[in-house]
């Protein structure tokens, strides 16, 4: 008796495995064996991330990004008008014009742990080349970022938002918001 495949015992085997039964099952013209090893093949693939322009487009555009930027403020630039300039941040230069026209803020922190100690409203960016190294000699992979002109404010405020631990961004559809 020839031994027959099903889904429960395809999906007990390795990957690996259910790839070589299906270039078996392609081989002799098995097409059920094939669409089985297809079927349990796919149900492994762990869902995608939707990327950034799809995030911004379900969340609405980003009206705050909260920046770990150590208190020595590595690039960032007071000026004489008492606006700042951020420093240089990899954020897309769409989300960066959105951002302007939403009244966007950015908060800088220490550490994610500690409220902001720099809060500003951006009037303005502009993309500039980064360092080609940071933090404990990290080089980076983007060579362009974003650089924001803030018009600060008094505000403090806690780390908020989606993202790591040295950038979030809160979206127009989060609930909290400390616009």
């Amino acid at each position: 008796m020839p031994f027959i495949w099903t889904k429960e015992k395809l999906a007990e085997k390795a990957s690996a495995e259910i790839k070589t039964v299906r270039e078996n099952a392609i081989k002799h013209g098995a097409k059920e064996v094939e669409a089985l090893c297809d079927e349990v093949l796919a149900s492994r693939i762990p869902p995608k991330k939707p990327s950034q322009a799809k995030r911004a487009q379900a969340d609405g555009p980003v009206i705050g990004y909260h920046l770990v930027c150590r208190p020595e403020e590595k690039g960032v630039t007071r000026n004489t008008d008492g606006t700042v300039w951020s420093g240089t941040w990899v954020v897309a230069e769409k989300q960066a014009e959105r951002s302007m026209t939403t009244g966007a803020y950015v908060a800088l922190h220490a550490s994610h742990a500690e409220p902001s100690y720099l809060h500003g409203i951006i009037k303005a960016y502009r993309r500039s080349k980064r360092e080609d190294a940071y933090a404990e000699g990290q080089e980076v992979k983007t060579p362009v970022g974003t650089d924001f002109l803030l018009e600060l404010t008094d505000r403090s405020v806690e780390w908020q938002g989606r993202g790591t631990v040295e950038r979030s961004y809160v979206y127009a559809s989060d609930e909290k918001s400390t616009m």
